[in-house]
């Protein structure tokens, strides 16, 4: 491998590092969930309505609510943020970026996400394909045309080939 492919594929989000991050993120959702969770169950106790029909009916529904809607918001205001990533990434220093090297739209992060969603739940193995992919992806990552790079060695690979364009080399 020369030089110039080594720092290029240190700029990729590698398998391990992005399991870390995974779990840092649940460990946040689940914590968001519990917080929200607990306060619109304890709420219609204080207020003297949980046997009302519609109260009965939402604490019914709220978990499957909770888990589908938090982590969707969590990930897709994130991700499509200036900030390009949740805290787990962060800690990392990765961030979220369109094949261009851009930062994702609202919708883009959207699709990306249930494309993740929907393949996890049909195909449990869908990360894994993160450790045999030249730039790191998972199958979210290749059908929603996105990558996890590493912002620190993204600046850096720019700061040493100035005259190249990042996007065609990290993309291509």
């Amino acid at each position: 491998m020369t030089a110039t492919s080594d720092s290029v594929r240190k700029i990729y989000g590698g398998f391990w590092v992005r399991t870390a991050a995974f779990i840092i993120d649940l460990i946040i959702v689940f914590a968001i969930i519990l917080l929200v969770g607990g306060t619109f169950s304890v709420i219609p106790v204080l207020l003297d309505i949980e046997e009302t029909g519609f109260i009965l009916e939402f604490l019914i529904w709220m978990p499957l609510i909770l888990w589908l809607v938090l982590p969707w918001l969590y990930c897709v205001f994130l991700e499509s943020s200036k900030v390009q990533a949740t805290p787990g990434k962060l800690v990392f220093s990765l961030i979220v970026v369109n094949s261009k090297g851009n930062r994702l739209g609202f919708l883009h992060a959207s699709g990306r996400y249930w494309i993740k969603v929907i393949s996890f739940i049909l195909i449990h193995i869908i990360y894994i394909v993160v450790a045999f992919t030249a730039k790191k992806q998972g199958v979210h990552d290749l059908c929603a045309n996105t990558l996890v790079v590493n912002k620190k060695e993204l600046r850096r690979y720019e700061q040493d080939s100035p005259l190249q364009p990042v996007a065609s080399n990290i993309t291509n």
